[in-house]
């Protein structure tokens, strides 16, 4: 007699599904076909995921180090937008399997621990990229670019003053 894994009922006979929660006790060809399916899409969006921390971890320079792609150079990469295009694959494939009634239990199970795996693994490495230590010349570098934006957006308001006080000035004398 098999038990399910799951309810931990004692199964009559040679029956490959439980009774109670539908779960298979058997490998079927199907579930076998599903299983490489999930395990094959999800290690390419994983091999994206490593190749994706090499590259945020990249500085290039002698003398002047900094950081081979910036964090939104990362962040809004042809990568990320092929792991955001797998993962919306493989789920419209699960979504398609149950309308169908062809997902099994495991199947489900298994799409959303490699799904919450992956979430996560995402989540990690953006936090990862945003909170990077910034090279000396990048740090020297964001100091000049907050300048010259503070000058650009003072400069209007001095004009803007400068001409009043010299049209003050005109009219007054």
């Amino acid at each position: 007699m098999k038990k399910c894994l799951f309810c931990k009922i004692k199964m009559k006979g040679k029956s490959l599904k439980c009774q109670f929660c539908d779960y298979f006790l058997a490998c079927s060809p199907e579930m076998r076909e599903g299983l490489a399916y999930l395990e094959n899409g999800f290690s390419k969006i994983n091999e994206e995921l490593d190749d994706l921390e090499q590259k945020a971890h990249l500085v290039i320079g002698l003398i002047f180090r900094r950081h081979k792609y910036s964090a939104k150079d990362l962040q809004d990469s042809a990568q990320m937008g092929r792991i955001k295009s797998l993962a919306g694959k493989i789920k419209d494939d699960v979504t398609r399997w149950e309308a169908a009634g062809k997902l099994l239990y495991r199947l489900r199970k298994q799409y959303n621990d490699y799904a919450e795996s992956i979430h996560g693994r995402i989540h990690q490495l953006n936090q990862m990229i945003e909170r990077r230590k910034p090279t000396l010349w990048e740090k020297i570098g964001r100091f000049f670019r907050s300048l010259y934006s503070a000058v650009v957006n003072l400069l209007p308001n001095l004009f803007q003053k400068a001409i009043a006080f010299n049209r003050r000035k005109l009219v007054t004398a």
